[in-house]
């Protein structure tokens, strides 16, 4: 599927692509704490200080008109979150996600958000050395193997994680949907 973006947008990319490169940059001498995931055979990472919690996945609400990586809405705590797929978000096939075998919730924040990611198994925390993690390049801005939160990659012993910037994933998707 090809996307066409806009020049706004891609000048929006390109310019968020450079604050990952600074951002990463600045993290090179530093321990960074992580909480990674696994879904569809790939591991994802997220700075632990965006993370409330991670909880067993409560019961899901579907909502009418909405994309298919959003299976609905579910109540943590007293408060409705909205639950993302990220799999199908990054149109990954997800065995887990057909059987119904989301069974933990990663609940983060961007500054004005809460959402709910969808996870298999209980994610685990990890530090790592920021001189482990290298930025994408803006030679993918505008792919759809770059959805803009793909922040950077981590190289950790055998594995690489893909660094996902949560403010990017929530407030990138409500930017893009306001401009269509």
């Amino acid at each position: 599927m090809n996307t066409v973006i806009t020049d706004q947008e891609l000048k929006r990319r390109e310019a968020l692509h450079r604050q990952f490169i600074d951002e990463i940059a600045a993290l090179k001498d530093q321990l960074v704490h992580l909480v990674v995931f696994d879904l569809s055979g790939r591991s994802f990472a997220i700075e632990i200080s965006k993370i409330h919690e991670v909880v067993k996945t409560p019961a899901i609400t579907p909502m009418p008109k909405m994309p298919s990586y959003i299976p609905g809405i579910g109540k943590i705590r007293g408060n409705s979150i909205l639950l993302l797929d990220l799999s199908g978000k990054l149109g990954m096939e997800n065995p887990e996600t057909l059987s119904g075998r989301m069974e933990y919730t990663v609940v983060v924040s961007s500054g004005r958000f809460t959402i709910g990611i969808l996870t298999p198994t209980v994610p685990t925390t990890k530090k790592i050395s920021g001189s482990h993690i290298q930025p994408t390049g803006i030679d993918l801005a505008g792919t759809p193997e770059d959805e803009t939160y793909i922040k950077g990659l981590i190289h950790d012993e055998d594995q690489q994680h893909f660094f996902i910037d949560i403010d990017e994933l929530i407030e990138g998707d409500r930017m893009t949907a306001r401009t269509q």
